[in-house]
């Protein structure tokens, strides 16, 4: 009994005796866990000044009225700052203004931060400075989606030059359609409008059970979808445009998309068979088979070209003939052929005399 009630004394004596210093590092170390906690959770009033600035921003690159209402903005650009889609484009766009390679991973990530900020800056010149400033301050994936958006807001004002259908486009399209013409430029523009059109005029067929579409569908299958659902209806939708508006087939695609195509746009066996339930198996068959056929047609000849003229004993004729016409094709330009008879310009000079003295 001695021996237990000795062993908890100085079990009591060693928690006493523990270093203040080890208590105070704990502490610490819980105080900074929970300010990190507070800091990484934004405040309401701080989530809706970035909502209030991203919604100004859209309005401001699109050049429309303050009144045109915005829906989930901050959501559209939270999603789409993790799309490959949006990073491909703005490194495309940022190649295209000639921004120099950088040599090493920091330096580059430094170098495409600014060029990305340049950009923005650039294609928001004329709208409120304090709204951009605010911009600058997101993260670097909300800024390439902010430089979409830019682009996107050009692409409308150029296409549509009027106010009100530009308004109205933005009402109607939120700000994936403005996503959706950074994206994929004017033609995306203007089958935004054609839809937008087709649905005030009713020829937009909705089956019973089914919502109604809206041109906000557009974009949001054009963004969330990437370069897939933009060639898909480049391929399959827009040139049958009748056929998929009265069958039903459009609501259905705008509804859901991944049940018609698959990850690079082509039509899946599912798809074929919604597009059948639609519009009726001949219709389906053709739009299958059209769409596909193109890509199929330039793939035939890429093959018809190469085994007839590069396999076989005729390949080296095909060689050579190929490099004597793109020899003669660089020596159509002028400082080609400037610099190429360079050394061989002393054989048309005359041999200059030389005095020599006599002997």
């Amino acid at each position: 009994m001695k021996a237990d009630s000795r062993t908890q004394w100085e079990s009591n004596f060693r928690r006493r005796r523990r270093p203040s210093s080890v208590r105070d590092y704990r502490t610490g170390i819980y105080r900074l866990l929970a300010l990190a906690l507070l800091l990484c959770v934004p405040s309401p009033a701080a989530a809706q000044r970035v909502r209030g600035v991203l919604d100004d921003f859209v309005r401001g690159v699109a050049k429309v009225p303050d009144d045109i209402p915005m829906k989930k903005v901050d959501e559209l650009v939270t999603e789409l700052s993790k799309s490959r889609t949006v990073r491909d484009a703005v490194d495309a766009e940022l190649k295209g203004a000639g921004r120099a390679v950088v040599a090493g991973e920091a330096a580059r990530g430094v170098a495409r931060s600014d060029d990305v900020l340049r950009l923005l800056r650039s294609a928001t010149s004329d709208i409120d400075p304090s709204v951009i400033r605010r911009i600058e301050q997101l993260d670097e994936a909300s800024r390439d989606v902010a430089l979409v958006l830019a682009k996107g807001g050009q692409e409308l004002a150029r296409t549509l030059p009027d106010l009100s259908t530009r308004g109205r486009l933005l009402r109607e399209g939120g700000a994936e359609t403005v996503a959706a013409a950074g994206l994929f430029g004017p033609d995306a523009v203007r089958a935004a409008m054609r839809l937008d059109e087709a649905i005030r005029g009713g020829t937009v067929f909705v089956k019973d059970g089914m919502r109604a579409v809206t041109v906000a569908d557009f974009g949001a299958a054009m963004t969330r979808n990437g370069d897939a659902s933009w060639s898909f209806w480049k391929r399959h939708v827009q040139p049958h445009w009748k056929v998929w508006a009265a069958s039903g087939a459009l609501a259905a695609y705008l509804a859901n998309p991944q049940a018609f195509q698959n990850a690079v746009g082509e039509m899946t066996e599912q798809g074929f068979k919604r597009l059948t339930e639609f519009a009726g198996e001949a219709a389906a068959a053709a739009i299958r088979g059209i769409g596909e056929g193109t890509g199929k047609a330039v793939e035939n000849l890429d093959d018809a070209v190469r085994d007839t003229f590069f396999t076989g004993e005729k390949r080296w004729y095909a060689v050579t003939g190929s490099l004597i016409f793109l020899s003669g094709l660089m020596l159509a330009f002028g400082r080609v052929r400037y610099w190429l008879l360079r050394p061989f310009r002393w054989l048309n000079q005359s041999p200059k005399s030389v005095d020599k003295p006599g002997i």
